[in-house]
């Protein structure tokens, strides 16, 4: 092309003439075209159409641009231009006015694009550089790739064109330089706008599939030892990297998330710098920080940059991940409201929750502990202070003094000197004035040193207290724990949602059986049990509640009040209940292992049916020794149920939210506990018939092991008559008890559970020795025998059958019968001896727990 550089140096001249005058805005025809507000046809529309046709034109160069070879794509302007338009002038004219000259080899890339962009009218030079075209250009070249590949019927060879980049390029300069609009990341990282807003960004790039905690910039976070992906995201003017959290790594490595897939994210973070910049000018360690629980997928044709709605979009919990970060927004419905509980982090790194009762018992002790601790070091530095105060005042010599010298003393200080440790004897001598003025100054000095004093008491007690030594404080959080469900899921999963801090308006706002809608929220692994999922929700400072409005007819699919359960029920083992829990009122009947550490006892309804109440924790521990008592009516909410056998009595598990009350609020509560009430009153001897009861449904189920068949085949008669013994014996103790009203608690037919034996009642428990022996035995007396072997009847070979014939020995007859017939009397002797004595097994199935 031999005018190629005739015509560079022309538009040369041409941009260096521009940069010296003012320039007025002139739009391009694109920029126009777009603001007109004629009604453009959609790209889900048109992909309707275009899945028809079935010839394209698509150039094989456009199949191999990608977003990070687009920058460096050239156009080969012969295939666009005629040959003698480019040897004419030496370039060609696009749109909008502007000249593109090309190199000498007749191709065309983004040092060309600059200038044409520079020479075309209303495009002022000054105000752009080439890094900014460069960037663009790059961007531009590879959306108009991938439309031609979208749609190759009626976009292919038309989009990818040197007139079309020209046009998007001036586009791009009326919207950011000339009306200065500008996109979405450049605001961000001018720190302009909030990256928290919703955003849609399309992945253009991977950086690292597994990030480098050695390159981990300041402020942001390597996912706490788990390897986090880096990927390039864009809006379509700017890219930027962001950091990708455990399940979004996962994705990446899964191709769920791929180059080129868009993305809509919210509550994103802008870490590893603080200072504004360009995003052209953006460090290495700048990057957003991105999570699972408030980014998704989002249609092909979705408009990338801010989303039009910047509010966090609504997700189900389903699709929530235990490490997925912050939750945008949910749709709820709370179940279950359980009460306050206290949790105290320990200085060894142990946490413990508390009840509310077990709080203010422990708070309690604390108090004492802390109070003790305290009268010992202010006692120690009263001493300290009187012990180096009595030092000081033993320097200061008394010298003898006239009374006309002490009639002239009037300062206090003088005055004090003066008496000493004689006041009685020398205040006799003084004025009253004089003795005003002594007392003022002595009242001062004793002020002075209290306040010494107190000051010092003071800075011993915060050592002592940051050194976590005899005076250690106490880290303690309320926490408000809600079991909620998704109000768009009939499916029954429930979630726990944990409040820390919880303000009296927010408790007066949650009630049971009301739906919200709950923004900035987080997740973490939790318990799964009862149907409930591994994903625990907690809230933050920013969590937020709306009150939704549910009509009844849509409350009744999703939510079941609260009601007594029945105790006939729980003996159905198809029982379900919301969130696999219950709520009982009912009598104390008996107490096991009471001062154990998991105790138990059973309860009973007005018509005799028993549930038995396991605990987790001892009553010590959560403060219950005074309330759970025999004959005592209790309601009890947030039973857990385990599926847990129902013989002879169905089982429930009182946990850490479990609350036990005398006198409950609730109103089905308060209902139930009337009528066990009025049950009670109208049978006599309610409580010796209950416990009656429940001894001949445990004796019962205690007993099974004794009727095995095994037992009765090998048991001898010595050891039948040591049975009989055993239940004569058990038998005069019932009725030497039997007036007493502690006849069910004096039979000890319950195995404790704990590894703490029961409080000694009588000397011959003393020995610790035979309290474990009985309880051993106790303990495997419930174990039943074995049944007995039956004759397999195995057909043997023939050859098995054979007579054995023993080896030949060196000896005679006569030796060898010698030596055998002391053996054989030996072995008739053991023979007898042992059938005279009972196998162990059978001694173990013996009450002994009984006598």
């Amino acid at each position: 092309l031999p005018n190629v550089e005739l015509a560079q140096d022309m538009q040369d001249m041409r941009i260096r003439k521009k940069k010296r005058q003012t320039i007025r805005p002139l739009p391009g025809s694109l920029f126009l075209t777009k603001t007109s507000g004629v009604t453009r046809i959609p790209l889900k529309a048109a992909l309707v159409f275009l899945l028809q046709l079935y010839r394209h034109g698509v150039h094989q160069h456009v199949c191999e641009i990608s977003s990070e070879t687009a920058e460096s794509f050239r156009f080969n302007l012969k295939q666009f231009i005629k040959r003698e338009a480019l040897l004419d002038g030496g370039g060609v004219q696009l749109a909008d006015g502007g000249w593109l000259i090309p190199s000498k080899d007749g191709t065309a890339g983004k040092e060309e694009f600059y200038r044409a962009l520079c020479d075309t009218p209303g495009v002022d030079p000054k105000l752009i550089s080439d890094g900014w075209v460069d960037n663009h250009y790059r961007w531009v070249v590879w959306k108009q790739a991938s439309m031609e590949r979208s749609f190759p019927e009626t976009m292919g060879g038309l989009c990818l064109t040197p007139e079309q980049v020209l046009l998007q390029l001036k586009y791009r300069y009326d919207v950011e330089v000339d009306h200065s609009r500008r996109p979405a990341l450049r605001r961000i990282t001018e720190r302009d706008d909030t990256a928290a807003k919703t955003l849609v960004l399309c992945v253009c790039g991977v950086v690292s599939r597994s990030f480098d905690d050695s390159k981990t910039p300041r402020g942001a976070d390597a996912g706490g030892g788990n390897p986090s992906a880096v990927v390039w995201l864009t809006d379509g003017w700017y890219a930027i990297r962001a950091q990708l959290d455990e399940p979004l790594t996962a994705m990446l490595r899964n191709g769920r998330v791929a180059v080129g897939s868009k993305l809509i994210v919210h509550g994103a973070q802008l870490v590893g710098s603080q200072e504004a910049c360009s995003p052209l000018e953006a460090p290495e360690a700048l990057m957003l920080k991105i999570c699972a629980n408030s980014s998704r997928p989002v249609r092909w044709d979705a408009k990338l940059g801010f989303h039009k709605d910047p509010r966090p979009f609504l997700l189900p919990l389903s699709c929530l991940y235990s490490s997925g970060g912050q939750v945008g927004c949910v749709d709820m419905i709370v179940l279950r409201s359980y009460p306050i509980q206290w949790m105290e982090r320990k200085p060894e790194g142990g946490v413990v929750f508390r009840s509310v009762r077990a709080e203010e018992k422990e708070a309690k002790r604390f108090n004492g502990l802390k109070q003790k601790a305290m009268e010992i070091l202010f006692a120690k530095i009263q001493d300290e202070f009187e012990k180096e105060d009595k030092g000081r005042t033993c320097d200061f010599t008394t010298q003898a003094i006239s009374r006309q010298a002490i009639a002239g003393l009037q300062a206090g200080e003088e005055l004090c000197e003066a008496v000493g440790e004689d006041p009685a004897h020398l205040e006799a001598l003084l004025s009253e004035q004089q003795v005003e003025t002594l007392n003022t100054y002595r009242r001062c000095v004793m002020e002075k040193k209290q306040a010494q004093l107190h000051d010092r008491f003071q800075r011993a007690l915060e050592s002592a207290e940051a050194s976590e030594g005899s005076c250690p404080k106490r880290e303690v959080t309320p926490v408000w724990r809600l079991g909620v469900a998704d109000s768009r899921d009939q499916r029954g999963r429930v979630y726990q949602l944990n409040l820390w801090r919880p303000s009296s308006d927010l408790q007066a706002l949650l009630k049971e059986g009301r739906r919200y809608k709950v923004y900035n929220l987080t997740t973490s692994d939790g318990k799964k049990h009862n149907g409930s999922s591994n994903v625990q929700l907690t809230g933050t400072k920013k969590t937020q509640f709306q009150d939704l409005q549910a009509s009844r007819e849509w409350l009744s699919t999703r939510f079941q009040p609260r009601v007594s359960a029945c105790f006939v029920d729980l003996q159905n083992p198809e029982f379900q209940s919301l969130c696999g829990e219950v709520d009982l009122t009912g009598f104390v009947i008996q107490i096991v292992d009471g001062q154990g550490f998991s105790p138990a006892f059973y309860l009973a309804d007005g018509e005799l049916n028993f549930v038995k109440v396991r605990c987790f924790s001892s009553f010590a521990q959560s403060g219950l020794e005074d309330l759970v008592k025999p004959r005592v009516l209790l309601s009890l909410s947030n039973l857990q149920l385990r599926g847990q056998s129902a013989s002879p009595t169905p089982v429930v598990y009182a946990g850490d939210l479990t609350v036990f009350s005398a006198n409950p609020k609730d109103a089905h509560l308060q209902e139930s506990l009337s009528q066990n009430k009025n049950l009670r009153q109208s049978q006599e001897n309610f409580f010796l018939i209950a416990e009656e009861t429940l001894s001949r449904l445990v004796q019962s189920d205690g007993r099974r092991p004794l009727s095995s068949p095994a037992l009765h085949t090998r048991t001898p008669a010595l050891a039948t008559s040591m049975i009989q013994d055993t239940t004569a014996s058990v038998k005069c103790v019932l009725l030497m008890q039997g007036a007493s009203q502690q006849l069910v608690r004096s039979r000890g037919t319950f195995t404790p559970v704990s590894r703490k034996p029961p409080a000694a009642n009588c000397s011959t428990e003393k020995d610790a020795g035979s309290v474990k022996r009985r309880r051993a035995l106790n303990y495997l007396s419930h174990i039943p025998s074995p049944p007995p072997l039956l004759n397999l009847g195995s057909v043997a070979s023939p050859c098995v059958n054979k007579t054995f014939n023993p080896p030949r020995r060196s000896g005679t007859p006569s030796t060898l019968k010698t030596v055998q017939t002391p053996a054989h009397k030996a072995q008739k002797v053991d023979s007898l001896v042992e059938d005279e004595w009972v196998n162990d097994e059978e001694l173990a199935m013996i009450d002994t727990q009984a006598l």
